[in-house]
């Protein structure tokens, strides 16, 4: 929880307060909008537990849903053509993704498409935040199907990609591996949470360790723990890889060119 308020409070403090006075006129009631205010260290200690209490802080960018209309631009269909509905075999099902089920067929786990959609908009729009922002945003898998795949994708629209094996400490010990300190990404994408061992991927507890908010592709095998937001659905076949990486490609596209657009103050 902690790692979502830093996140926010960061987030509000790096970016041009213009996109705020574009969305919010203020009330003749108010002199100065709350987002503009500095929330003081008794309000900051009590939203790293009860959250809400910071929300007259945050821009009104922030609190906007589906700032970037991705309710519009995902389809279920297209989800199940792509077979994002797919899980794995009954068996192997992690008893902390039942909620993101619809159901079994022949012993394979289906995820119900409707719950994906919804948490694959609030996935897009925090990535498109973080990409106006200028964010530097790290695309993670271990799949070796599709690994090219997300390297490529990631070069498109100028992120960056890790489909390597994981070194442990890249995030939380650069100075001692790289001999220097560096920029450590705002947010680390994962398109696959599990090694080919089956484990949960290091780099999200590095990432939860350093406060970096994290997005997960979670399959019926997987731990959705330490992930910041979730995407339930199939992490493992080409089609649906395919499929998630250009709605991400997507996603920082707009978010980059939303910034153009508010640097050229239009």
């Amino acid at each position: 929880m902690r790692r979502v308020v830093t996140s926010a409070i960061r987030a509000e403090r790096a970016f041009s307060t213009r996109f705020t006075a574009s969305l919010q006129k203020p009330t003749p009631s108010t002199s100065t909008s709350a987002a503009s205010a500095t929330p003081d260290r008794a309000t900051l200690e009590k939203g790293t537990v009860q959250p809400t209490v910071l929300k007259p802080y945050v821009s009104a960018s922030l609190q906007h849903e589906d700032l970037f209309n991705f309710e519009k631009l995902i389809h279920v269909d297209e989800m199940f053509k792509a077979r994002l509905h797919y899980g794995h075999k009954v068996g192997t099902l992690n008893d902390n993704m039942k909620w993101a089920l619809y159901g079994e067929r022949l012993g394979v786990c289906i995820f119900d498409l409707d719950v994906t959609k919804k948490f694959l908009v609030r996935a897009l729009n925090f990535v498109a935040h973080v990409a106006m922002r200028g964010g530097m945003i790290l695309f993670v898998t271990s799949n070796r199907d599709s690994m090219f795949d997300v390297e490529k994708a990631a070069e498109e629209v100028g992120q960056y990609s890790h489909v390597r094996k994981w070194q442990s400490g890249t995030l939380t010990n650069t100075r001692q591996l790289l001999g220097a300190s560096v920029r450590l990404p705002d947010a680390v994408c994962f398109l696959s949470t599990l090694t080919s061992l089956g484990e949960n991927h290091p780099a999200i507890i590095e990432a939860a360790k350093m406060a970096i908010p994290t997005i997960g592709v979670v399959d019926s095998n997987s731990d959705p723990a330490y992930l910041t937001y979730l995407v339930p659905g199939n992490d493992d076949t080409p089609q649906s890889t395919e499929y998630l990486m250009r709605m991400f490609k997507e996603a920082v596209r707009k978010g980059q060119e939303e910034r153009k657009r508010l640097q050229q103050g239009k």
